[in-house]
């Protein structure tokens, strides 16, 4: 269903394919009693060849002219003796002369918008257009054109062509398909009855969609698809921007992961990158495989101060390579803003010009390099993330499992009484170009702190970026406004995300790529508050391969238990986890939120398939566990380095 290239028509404008009044219908006979279905190939004098009709009579019955284009699947009225060859019979029929076989009660979405007929027209992979495109801004409603029922859903996933979809089916059995919606209206699901009219959803371009657009699709009697523009435009609705009246007596509000009227960007929460679909209580507890044993006293809780990154390890400017299993020891006392007797440190890692696929480890000096991992890392692919680690002797351990280049910025340490804490929050979408505008290579674009959701006294936030088909391997450029931005590799894969903690300041961010590609933002936790997190030596909470073997965490959902577990304090209510994703043969995206809530609140990382991801994430608990899930089956693997 990707969207057909066309000229730019602006949307307040109908093109002349939709200049047809409002709910006008063509003039026609009283003499029509079956319909013709055009075939490939078809042309107005053979089609009333073979059905021994005049020219004349087939344009009357139909109101058309010799110019009138014709598409295969178009359903044309017959007038009475002609010889019905390919033609469909309604027995019985009631329809009024001229009408299409299923006439709508409502325009599909809110206008303003514009479409043209592109029915059977070329798509990727060898498809053929199966609906008409109605253009309309991102954010605006999506109606039911009938009542009926919703019968069936689908959601954004990595891959998906229709996105956020739609089954509507009415009471003749003729079904109705809603594709690459930004989101559903609140409280519908499978099998909710509908009103014509009735707000079921938003216009947006989830899945296989190039700009935002409603793609409708219609099959009369549950059969197969015939072409939609005809029937879409004998009710033609995109110059009435005035929804109609809704059962509930009011409008629904625009929903907030959508942009403010007028554009800008998402300033509330929104739902993550795909949301799963409605999936049944998670199973009991899964045993999680033994866990290692802290190598020390983990520190009591305090506070964090942030500060400008401070360079404690780069092995690239030093003409170094790190080794497999090569252990460095990288010293933080001393560099300014890190109080000597910090306890411990959040740093950001770059992983580049690796010899093969891996990972680094950071971990307290002293002991061993748990198994765990930190930041994964592709062979000749750059890396970036985040950890938080355990200071011992004024040094931090950083250790690889592959040849590669590493580089260790020292960004916060904890400072006592003094400092911030850590809340978790609600993942607040604060950007989401599908919905805004692709971003284009050089733009830039401005998240100010009302946009971003900067509570007051705030040092910095936690979030989650996402790629989605950038246009090829490039950079992403991130920084306070009108300052030095920090840079972050873009990869070419179709969807990638890593986890990052940015410092926040009275400018707001601004960020720009070096290639074209949509971009994701969601704030994850905000670093203020008294709510402390210590670090701890990294333990292995799960690891899906241990637990299920082959089979991986699916859209079911399984709980995982972390308060309590090795030296993570038994009443922690807030936790600092290293998510290892690693997909097969399929791309999905993995949700980890607390247990008891819905998977948009907590966090979500995305990879394409064949893929080990690796990002370092703040989650609340609930109950002490947090349930993960994902889309498509694949192993979740779990490590805690912080709690609180």
């Amino acid at each position: 269903m990707a969207l057909l290239l066309l000229p730019v028509i602006p949307a307040a404008v109908p093109s002349a394919a939709s200049s047809a009044a409002p709910g006008a219908r063509p003039a026609a006979p009283t003499n029509c009693t079956s319909l013709y279905t055009v075939v490939k190939n078809d042309s107005w004098f053979n089609i009333a060849k073979k059905s021994n009709v005049s020219m004349n009579s087939l344009f009357q019955a139909n109101g058309a002219t010799a110019t009138t284009p014709l598409f295969p699947g178009m359903q044309l009225c017959l007038p009475t003796g002609a010889a019905v060859t390919t033609s469909t019979t309604m027995p019985g029929a009631t329809t009024v002369p001229g009408e299409q076989p299923v006439q709508l009660a409502s325009f599909p979405t809110q206008g303003p918008c514009w479409f043209i007929d592109t029915w059977r027209a070329p798509r990727g992979g060898g498809r053929l257009h199966e609906g008409v495109d109605i253009m309309a801004k991102a954010g605006q409603y999506v109606y039911a054109v009938e009542a009926g029922t919703l019968t069936k859903q689908t959601v954004d996933r990595p891959g998906s062509l229709s996105g956020n979809a739609w089954w509507l089916t009415g009471a003749d059995g003729s079904y109705y398909f809603y594709a690459h919606l930004s989101a559903f209206a609140a409280d519908l699901r499978v099998g909710s009855k509908v009103a014509a009219g009735q707000v079921i959803g938003y216009v947006g371009r989830t899945g296989n969609a190039s700009g935002a657009h409603l793609h409708f699709e219609v099959h009369p009697r549950g059969g197969a698809a015939v072409n939609p523009t005809p029937i879409v435009r004998a009710v033609d609705g995109c110059t009435n921007s005035t929804p109609p009246a809704q059962p509930s007596g009011t409008v629904p509000a625009t929903p907030s992961t959508l942009p403010p009227a007028g554009g800008g960007t998402p300033t509330a929460t929104a739902p993550s990158i795909a949301p799963p679909a409605p999936a049944p209580a998670p199973a009991p507890v899964q045993t999680a495989p033994p866990v290692t044993a802290p190598s020390g006293t983990p520190p009591p809780a305090s506070s964090w101060q942030f500060f400008s990154p401070r360079t404690a390890f780069d092995s690239a400017a030093s003409g170094r390579t790190l080794v497999a299993g090569e252990t460095q020891t990288v010293q933080v006392r001393g560099l300014s803003g890190v109080a000597a007797g910090t306890s411990g440190v959040l740093v950001r890692l770059t992983a580049s010009a690796a010899a093969g696929n891996g990972y680094l480890v950071t971990h307290p000096c002293g002991s061993p390099p748990p198994l765990v991992s930190t930041l994964s890392f592709r062979q000749g692919v750059a890396a970036v993330g985040t950890s938080i680690v355990r200071v011992s002797n004024g040094a931090v351990c950083v250790t690889a499992s592959a040849r590669v280049q590493a580089k260790v910025e020292v960004l916060a340490a904890q400072a006592g009484a003094s400092g911030v804490g850590l809340q978790p929050i609600t993942a607040n979408r604060v950007l989401d170009t599908r919905l805004t505008g692709r971003l284009a290579a050089g733009t830039q674009v401005t998240l100010v702190n009302s946009a971003l959701g900067v509570p007051a006294g705030a040092q910095a936030l936690s979030m989650t970026v996402t790629f989605v088909d950038p246009a090829a391997a490039g950079t992403l450029s991130l920084g306070f406004c009108g300052q030095g931005p920090w840079k972050a590799p873009i990869a070419t894969d179709g969807v990638s995300s890593f986890a990052m903690v940015m410092r926040v300041n009275s400018t707001g961010w601004c960020l720009s790529s070096s290639v074209a590609t949509d971009v994701i933002i969601d704030v994850t936790g905000a670093w203020v508050g008294p709510a402390k997190v210590a670090t701890v030596d990294p333990v292995r909470v799960f690891d899906s391969r241990d637990v299920f073997g082959a089979g991986g965490v699916t859209n079911a959902g399984v709980p995982v238990q972390v308060a309590g577990a090795g030296g993570v304090p038994g009443g922690a209510t807030n936790a600092v986890l290293a998510l290892t994703l690693v997909t097969g043969g399929a791309g999905t995206s993995v949700f980890v939120h607390p247990c008891g809530e819905s998977p948009g609140s907590g966090t979500v990382i995305a990879a394409v398939s064949n893929r080990v991801h690796t990002a370092v994430v703040p989650v609340r608990l609930g109950g002490g566990q947090v349930c993960v899930r994902s889309i498509h089956p694949a192993d979740v693997i779990i490590d805690v380095v912080a709690a609180g």
